[in-house]
């Protein structure tokens, strides 16, 4: 049973560059990365990225998608990544929103790319019943705040954002940020990303989670990026077929911590543990927690 199982993420403080241990606390290097840690790539550190945080029981929470009330939540339930989206405003500002209409989310009508900060500012977020919380739509500096030695994000870059990488960037390092955060990114802005680090000098090696889905991307990412992790993307419908595995296997080989979507059941999930997947991105995460805990 793992249900005493350590996250290993848990206790970890880059603020104060403590680490508890359980029996105190151990000064540590305040720029280390917690996903060092990932180095153990056993399958009792299979981690859960909480898509949009989690939001199974968001009303009851008081804590909907994407916002900064669900980043204690998320904490609280266990789920060592919280997922989430990155827009930009209209005045240059990066918020945490994930349509690109604001309907569904909050109180208003429109394009996040077409509205200011302070109109958004104005709105309330609504649960997933449609019902009106008291949480506003965050800006990427509150959330990195209101997470800072609680979780790292994992954050998709929204149509059209990945051009202002540099000015995010920026926004981490003045909060002194960058290791709380791996942005996703879709292989066919390999390229692009590859042009920043030309000009700009490398990027730190755990910031960039590329999605792939051939042995070539797998092995062009080695090649150009030594990032950390990376996802292999799967199917709905099928999402264990021997070509999805094969290619976990072989990013593991390659010295990556593999990602996938939780997609099927139990069987699928420990076929996709076998194969060597470490993160789990799941829109349900308390019983992707539930699997993990009876696994031996």
């Amino acid at each position: 049973m793992r249900s005493d199982r350590v996250s290993i993420f848990a206790g970890i403080s880059l603020v104060a560059g403590m680490v508890s241990t359980g029996s105190g606390e151990v000064p540590v290097d305040r720029r280390l990365s917690i996903l060092d840690r990932l180095a153990d790539s056993s399958p009792a550190q299979t981690l859960i990225a909480a898509h949009r945080g989690g939001y199974e029981t968001d009303r009851k929470d008081e804590a909907p998608e994407n916002s900064v009330a669900n980043i204690e939540v998320c904490y609280r339930k266990g789920f060592e990544l919280y997922e989430t989206d990155i827009q930009r405003t209209k005045d240059g500002h990066f918020v945490i929103v994930h349509d690109p209409t604001i309907e569904r989310e909050t109180t208003g009508t429109g394009q996040v790319s077409e509205m200011t900060l302070t109109e958004l500012k104005g709105l309330k977020k609504r649960y997933r019943d449609g019902s009106v919380s008291e949480e506003t739509v965050a800006t990427l500096q509150e959330f990195l705040r209101a997470g800072r030695g609680r979780t790292i994000f994992k954050a998709d870059l929204k149509p059209g954002v990945s051009r202002y990488f540099g000015d995010i960037l920026r926004v981490l390092q003045q909060d002194d940020a960058v290791d709380q955060i791996i942005f996703r990114i879709p292989y066919r802005e390999a390229d692009f990303f590859a042009e920043y680090a030309e000009k700009n000098g490398p990027v730190p090696r755990h910031l960039l989670m590329f999605k792939v889905s051939s042995r070539q991307q797998i092995d062009d990412v080695s090649q150009r990026f030594d990032a950390t992790t990376i996802e292999i993307k799967l199917r709905k419908s099928d999402p264990t077929t021997d070509h999805v595995l094969g290619l976990i296997r072989y990013a593991g080989e390659k010295g990556f911590v593999v990602e996938a979507h939780a997609e099927g059941g139990e069987t699928d999930w420990q076929k996709l543990v076998d194969a060597g997947v470490r993160i789990f991105h799941t829109s349900g995460p308390s019983k992707v927690k539930a699997f993990l805990q009876k696994l031996p």
